[in-house]
């Protein structure tokens, strides 16, 4: 017999199987003998995530892996021949072999039904040899039966909180895919597994602390996910055998699970601790079993430095819920997020979906918090000053040398040390300190948490005072302010940014309006560059020259990636470049294939006109739009 060689991505399998002359003749000249397996595990990164990412869980295989193919069949109309179930593979570090699962009825070979046909592979990969996982038939059915943290007792805690090597013993893989085809020369075939689990995350940032050397010494600990349901089943689909079913209620384990903390430079100094386990696919209706609460709950430790004698150290225990309801799919990871503010300890709480495996680490960009609404005027916060002026006295910026610092210790100087706006007192000092004639240039400045202007959405009784002044070309923005992928909610009044100058670029900012803004939500002029910005919802405008996003967009302005959802225009007047933006208006009517077909020639104009030399410098990110149905076409990062 021949030795094929096979191509793999990641690992690859050369499996020999004895043959013979009689077995060969039992097999049709069109099938072709399934020499090789080769698998690979599933790990998409999110275009959008920080550089630096962490991989949770399996990321490889490794030593001792045992892959089992429930189903092996020609996906379309089967032969009985061809039907292969419960073939084992194990895994010794360099590729996979064939290996018996301890039955005298184990195919010695497997056939492609022929070299054409796509196959159904159906199977799941375990990483210990101690996990549960039982075999269960049940009417000619048969299904598998899983349980994070096997050995356990109900109502007791799974502990990932050592290492991620607890994580991976646990980290169950499956496969079910209906398109595999033989891989080159037909002798071997390619299967992806995905994670069957949940992935958890929880990010806690404490703020809300006098700027000093001490904040550093906070620490948080013993992140436990309290009451998750810990049984699942898998192939219970007769249809499809591709269910992963979230919980068998039937024989339901209740356990607490203990995270896991990756320690990662500078962790403490930016107060953001993140936390990672597993959990099983669930919704609130499967929190309820066995009379537990449908909200999600957690806890957690926090240390702080003793107030009176630094030396000591005080601690907390700190409990939450989630109040909406929090979901944990199949093969993705929920976050959730955490802002405790240490001076009055309130506690604010809410939640994301994104892939798995790969999940960030904590860059605070990638966090979603909130910030609290606007309790101050002008007059409450202060400017930095060349004096010498020192961090305890300081709202947001102070002076230290020569050198312009924010409290959290930024110079603003690159987009990794760009000053961080975290509260809507510190996005009404930023706006003072451009209308104090600081213009930010050569300056990066980013905002930390989604900022809430107005208390409700009737509430006028701190007026936003507007960055910038119109009449004035010595107080314009002229620095890069990052958006952060968040929001600015509730503006009034004036434009979040009067003026933009023409040094200025303005990215990934996002804003809903409240009552009038009188010429532009995120500009009323703009002579700079805004990129991958959206104004949600109707924006009621005062101004004879007015747009949602930009009042003016002057001649040497760009907009680029950009949208709005509401009636009316995104930008008033334009005498400057637009490229690649969109408004409500324009998908009046439109199906779904139109609005896949808009996104496509938007997406084509954007990468035309980044690729086109002559705007070298113009903008500092490129932005793609993606369509789905019943959404607005969105704006991320280009890949």
């Amino acid at each position: 017999m021949k030795l094929h060689k096979l191509l793999s991505l990641t690992v690859a399998l050369s499996l020999l199987v004895a043959c013979d002359t009689n077995d060969e003749a039992l097999v049709p000249d069109e099938a072709l003998q399934i020499n090789g397996i080769t698998a690979t595990l599933s790990s998409t990164q999110a275009a959008t995530r920080a550089e630096t990412s962490l991989g949770v869980g399996r990321t490889a295989f490794a030593d001792g892996d045992v892959i089992v193919f429930t189903t092996i069949k020609r996906t379309k109309y089967p032969l009985e021949n061809f039907t292969y179930g419960n073939i084992q593979y194990s895994y010794n570090g360099s590729g996979w072999a064939r290996s018996s699962n301890g039955t005298t009825n184990d195919p010695e070979k497997i056939y492609w039904s022929d070299v054409t046909s796509a196959h159904t592979f159906t199977g799941y990969c375990l990483p210990s040899s101690s996990y549960y996982w039982q075999t269960v038939t049940t009417d000619n059915i048969v299904t598998y039966k899983g349980e994070l943290g096997y050995g356990v007792d109900d109502k007791g805690t799974i502990d990932f909180s050592t290492d991620n090597e607890s994580i991976i013993a646990e980290d169950l893989l499956v496969s079910h895919s209906k398109n595999v085809k033989p891989e080159t020369g037909g002798a071997s075939a390619q299967v992806d597994f995905k994670h069957a689990l949940s992935n958890v995350c929880v990010v806690v940032n404490v703020t809300g602390f006098a700027t000093n050397s001490l904040d550093k010494k906070v620490d948080v600990t013993d992140m436990v996910i309290k009451n998750q349901p810990c049984v699942f089943t898998w192939g219970a689909d007769t249809t499809t055998l591709s269910t992963f079913n979230v919980t068998d209620t039937s024989n339901n384990k209740i356990k607490n699970i203990k995270l896991w903390r990756k320690s990662v430079s500078g962790e403490n100094e930016d107060k953001t601790f993140v936390f990672y386990g597993l959990t099983t696919p669930q919704n609130a209706d499967y929190r309820k079993i066995n009379g537990n609460s449908d909200k999600l709950s957690f806890k957690f430790t926090v240390t702080y430095p003793n107030a009176i004698d630094p030396t000591q150290t005080d601690t907390h225990t700190y409990q939450g819920t989630v109040s909406d309801e929090v979901l944990f799919n199949s093969g993705k990871c929920t976050t959730i997020n955490v802002s405790l503010n240490h001076k009055n300890e309130k506690m604010l709480v809410d939640v994301n979906y994104t892939d798995w495996n790969y999940v960030s680490t904590p860059d605070l960009g990638e966090l979603r918090k909130k910030s609290t609404y606007m309790t101050l005027t002008k007059d409450d916060v202060k400017i930095h000053s060349t004096d010498g002026v020192t961090i305890d006295n300081a709202t947001w910026l102070y002076t230290n040398g020569n050198e312009v610092y924010d409290v959290y210790g930024n110079d603003g100087n690159t987009a990794a040390t760009a000053y961080r706006i975290t509260s809507a007192a510190q996005m009404l000092a930023f706006a003072q300190e451009v209308n104090n004639a600081y213009t930010f240039k050569d300056k990066y400045v980013r905002l930390d948490a989604d900022i809430t202007m107005q208390k409700s959405a009737t509430a006028t009784g701190y007026s936003w005072i507007g960055i910038g002044d119109a009449n004035d070309d010595n107080k314009v923005f002229q620095g890069t302010f990052l958006g952060g992928d968040r929001y600015i909610n509730r503006l009034s009044g004036s434009p979040l940014f009067v003026n933009l100058g023409d040094s200025a670029c303005v990215e990934q900012l996002y804003i809903t309006a409240i009552g009038e803004v009188s010429t532009g939500a995120l500009a009323g002029t703009n002579a700079g560059i805004i990129g991958g910005c959206k104004v949600i919802d109707d924006v009621t405008l005062s101004g004879t020259t007015a747009g949602a996003l930009v009042g003016t967009n002057s001649s040497t302005g760009t907009i680029h990636a950009c949208y709005y959802t509401g009636e009316g225009n995104l930008i008033g007047t334009d005498s400057g470049t637009t490229k690649g933006c969109y408004q409500a208006n324009q998908l009046t009517s439109l199906t779904n294939s139109a609005l896949s077909t808009l996104v496509t020639t938007l997406n084509t104009n954007l990468t035309t006109w980044y690729s086109d030399t002559s705007n070298s410098g113009k903008f500092k990110s490129k932005f793609q739009f993606t369509y789905t149905i019943g959404n607005y076409p969105t704006v991320q990062v280009a890949p």
